[in-house]
């Protein structure tokens, strides 16, 4: 798929660093470096810097060490002194040269970061607009350390690093993924190095749903931790998006669009293995490849905890952490082994009864060139048929020109002539509807579309006007509330949601709503 992704959280596996010994000093083994890098890679920060700090002591002129305490800091998320540290090592390895650049990178992408804190967390982001984010995150995070802690049995100590890049250009330097990966998988986050790292939502033409994709991340950091990186991959990527919005006290994982994946895959006897899920899913090949994947391992851990409880994932993780065999581990867990686990969910998933949605595909998302603009075109890429966004555009014309009912009529037509379910299509129709005061065709045409894409920005803000224009004002609330978390970067759904703490009488809230719209408008 040329032009069509869709939004991907993900965790990283086989990208640690192990190198060679840097310098031949004498009397240092390599068996006492490697041991510092196993800490490291297990994120286990304090035992790898008391233990890089000791062999400093014994070997004080050792690049091997100071390579180890470059690392240690950039766990730490001190990058500027990783960076100072690194440079007294030379350069002669290929390992080296490439960790000197992943430094050096992200101590120039985020030199000009500011910070904000939380209870558990840490924000660090690009000043300006971006300062929104802090508001809403916290939300997201202190309830998913909350939530997430009690059913995982894990709570980290330290704050948590989380860190908002502006763009899709700023990850790929930061981070494993090229901008290939990025712009053609759709990925906006990852869990790696000890931090989660996300793209800011104003960097996107409708924003997306970043707060369960930071909660995503935020349990792919837990399963890290307590497992001392001992997961394999389907299960990391399975236990996240089965749990990842759980902070919201919402239990439903599946969306149509991976239920329909997960349908058409075992009608079609097209799965995607667990083998060829790894290094990552943003390196599968489609947007429908990658829901597939997570249909396939959610419904798997959906089927382990209703067999075993949802306790059964902090035991997993907990004997995973002694560095006991993954094949083991399984066996003395579930009390049978990976195989049969598998035949026994194919039979748990048949008796769901999944269904296979028409035309419902993942929707496209769209980067912008600069945060400054909209480029609502990129929106039609994801329809594929030239004759629907021809009637589109002709629709356009004849709305903007006051010949609303011509343009339902076109509006319509590119509906039938489409291969597939547009939501941005619908909130058109929709749109105009409003426009002609037909509220119940309006409202009849959103409901389907957000039960199709119950994320999708513009529905949601559609949703809220038309309540808003029946005089329906809490009914409004809930969905303009709704719609900011996904993009709190439209200065239209700020304004309206100012105006109903209005007429609610809700000072607190009028007053927060008017803080937060000012960082979008500086």
């Amino acid at each position: 798929m040329k032009h069509m992704f869709f939004i991907i959280s993900t965790c990283l596996i086989g990208f640690n660093l192990i190198p060679p010994l840097i310098t031949s000093a004498i009397g240092l083994p390599q068996k006492e470096i490697y041991a510092g890098h196993k800490l490291i890679d297990k994120w286990n920060t304090n035992a790898a810097e008391q233990y890089a700090n000791n062999l400093l002591k014994k070997y004080p002129k050792s690049g091997d060490v100071y390579f180890l305490k470059a690392r240690i800091e950039f766990l730490k998320g001190n990058h500027e002194i990783a960076w100072e540290i690194l440079k007294q090592v030379n350069s002669n390895h290929k390992e080296v040269r490439e960790f000197k650049n992943l430094i050096y990178n992200t101590y120039e992408e985020t030199k000009l970061f500011t910070t904000s804190e939380s209870k558990h967390f840490i924000y660090r982001y690009q000043k300006g607009p971006d300062e929104i984010l802090v508001h809403y995150a916290t939300q997201a995070m202190e309830k998913s350390y909350e939530v997430l802690g009690n059913i995982l049995n894990y709570y980290p100590k330290e704050k948590v690093l989380v860190e908002f890049y502006p763009n899709q250009k700023s990850l790929s330097k930061v981070s494993p993924l090229t901008l290939d990966d990025i712009t053609t998988s759709g990925t906006v986050a990852l869990c790696k190095y000890n931090r989660i790292m996300i793209i800011s939502p104003g960097s996107l033409v409708r924003g997306y749903n970043w707060m369960d994709t930071l909660s995503h991340e935020y349990i792919h950091y837990i399963l890290t931790k307590k497992s001392q990186n001992n997961l394999p991959l389907w299960l990391h990527e399975g236990i996240a998006k089965y749990y990842e919005a759980r902070w919201r006290n919402k239990h439903e994982y599946l969306s149509p669009i991976m239920e329909t994946m997960l349908a058409g895959g075992l009608q079609e006897n097209y799965l995607i293995s667990l083998e060829n899920m790894m290094p990552s899913l943003a390196k599968l090949k489609t947007a429908e490849d990658v829901q597939l994947a997570y249909a396939e391992v959610s419904t798997m851990i959906e089927y382990i905890t209703k067999v075993h409880g949802d306790k059964i994932i902090s035991t997993l993780l907990e004997r995973l952490a002694r560095e006991e065999t993954f094949e083991s581990v399984i066996y003395t867990t579930l009390g049978t082994n990976l195989d049969i686990i598998q035949e026994n969910w194919k039979h748990f998933v048949k008796q769901k009864q999944l269904k296979i949605i028409p035309r419902l595909k993942p929707p496209g998302v769209y980067f912008k060139r600069d945060r400054s603009s909209k480029e609502p075109s990129k929106e039609y890429r994801e329809i594929d048929n030239r004759k629907s966004r021809d009637l589109i555009f002709l629709g356009d014309v004849l709305k903007s020109r006051n010949f609303y009912k011509a343009a339902l009529i076109e509006y319509q037509r590119a509906i039938e002539q489409s291969k597939n379910f547009s939501p941005q299509l619908h909130n058109k129709l929709a749109k105009t509807h409003l426009i002609t005061r037909e509220y119940n065709k309006a409202k009849v045409i959103l409901n389907r579309s957000l039960h199709y894409y119950p994320m999708f920005h513009s529905t949601l803000a559609s949703l809220g006007e038309l309540y808003f224009d029946l005089g329906k004002i809490e009914k409004s609330r809930t969905f303009y509330e709704r719609a900011i978390k996904i993009n709190p970067f439209n200065p239209f759904v700020h304004m309206r949601l100012i105006t109903i703490y209005q007429k609610l009488g809700w000072k607190k809230e009028k007053a927060l709503q008017v803080k937060l719209a000012g960082y979008i408008n500086h």
